[in-house]
């Protein structure tokens, strides 16, 4: 029991650290040239799917834990970004 749940947590972390700076590198990507940033986010979202398949054989709570970490950091970056964009049009 001590072991999993500190396998959970060490999953989570890394997924929370690893989602968080992909989200920033993107959103800088995309502020800069829309195109690169569609092929940066089609490039992560392959690879989040294989790890949310992962994480879904391995444990239903690790799949939603990824689900929410990915969700969650998605709707921040979403925001960020319009946020950016709005920005540029006024200056």
């Amino acid at each position: 029991m001590g072991s999993d749940f500190l396998m959970y947590t060490l999953v989570f972390l890394g997924q929370l650290v690893s989602v968080s700076l992909i989200m920033a590198i993107f959103s800088s990507v995309f502020v800069r040239s829309r195109k690169k940033g569609y092929v940066f986010i089609t490039i992560y979202l392959v690879l989040s799917i294989n790890s949310l398949v992962l994480g879904f054989k391995t444990s239903p709570v690790l799949g939603s834990g990824l689900s929410v970490i990915y969700i969650s950091l998605g709707v921040v970056t979403y925001f960020v970004i319009k946020k950016k964009l709005a920005n540029i049009v006024e200056t």
